[in-house]
């Protein structure tokens, strides 16, 4: 089956001549990155295709696929509109180890594990950054409409793998289990390594120092971003219908990640003490 995305018209580029250079890098590198996850998505819901039994399971997730070819394209379109190019030398290298675990989960035929990479985590930090960029605090209104657009696909993206997940739970809580707890430690530190050295990234390859780029018309705060996806990863895995006896550890062991999340561990009621990954504690 082909996939044809349609583009939506009328987007005209603004290219923000007010924008300083550090903030065009800073638009840059979350463009790019945005675009390879959606690339990801891509691969993963076609690769996901062949795990399901029923016909009209396959063509919904095709369809998943279709709708990633979209945003593909719409994110290329947004570039334009800030006045950037995509440039792959700013994708993270985290990215192809993520694509990599999804891909063995398909080799060991596990749907459930497949469904909460992409659809829990992925697409948790999917909808958070898709969420900053919404905002109408940003200011630019063509910006703000193609994000709010990425970010209703993605939103029913996450409510079908919801209700697939929920599904699953109900025929093998235990093997559902299994497979969070193998995403998790696989995968968590990947999606949350990239956010987190986010700024570290930046110096390092392109001399960016992102804490003191002027921010002009777009609010990105990397930080908020980091914190908003871990909200919105932690509230999944309760509404899916996870043991919260299974969650709870996992959910504290991220703080291993980066010491400032056990500050948002905080807010989400969740202890962080006591629990590291490497020690098995989960």
């Amino acid at each position: 089956m082909e996939l044809t995305p349609s583009m939506p018209e009328g987007i005209t580029p603004i290219g923000f001549v007010q924008n300083s250079p550090e903030l065009q890098q800073l638009l840059t590198y979350v463009i790019t990155n945005a675009r390879a996850g959606e690339l990801m998505a891509v691969d993963n819901y076609t690769e996901m295709v062949q795990l399901f039994e029923q016909t009209d399971d396959k063509i919904a997730t095709v369809q998943q696929a279709n709708e990633e070819c979209k945003h593909i394209l719409l994110l290329e379109k947004l570039a334009g509109v800030v006045g950037v190019s995509i440039d792959e030398t700013y994708v993270h290298e985290q990215w192809v180890g993520l694509r990599e675990n999804f891909h063995e989960a398909v080799g060991r035929r596990e749907l459930a594990t497949c469904l909460i990479i992409q659809d829990l985590m992925v697409e948790s930090l999917a909808i958070a950054m898709y969420e900053t960029f919404a905002s109408e605090a940003n200011g630019v209104t063509e910006t703000s409409r193609i994000a709010r657009q990425l970010l209703d696909d993605e939103l029913e993206h996450l409510d079908m793998g919801l209700g697939r997940i929920s599904t699953l739970l109900a025929e093998d809580a235990d093997t559902v289990h299994d497979g969070l707890r193998w995403a998790h430690h696989r995968c968590m530190p990947l999606l949350f390594g990239m956010v987190k050295d986010s700024c570290d990234f930046l110096c390092r390859e392109k001399s960016l120092v992102c804490e003191t780029v002027a921010m002009g018309p777009i609010a990105i705060d990397l930080k908020m971003l980091e914190m908003a996806a871990l909200d919105r990863y932690v509230s999944m895995l309760y509404e899916a219908g996870f043991d919260p006896a299974v969650v709870n550890p996992l959910v504290a062991s991220m703080a291993a990640y980066d010491p400032s999340v056990r500050e948002a561990l905080e807010v989400t009621g969740v202890s962080a003490q006591g629990c590291d990954p490497s020690t098995g504690c989960c």
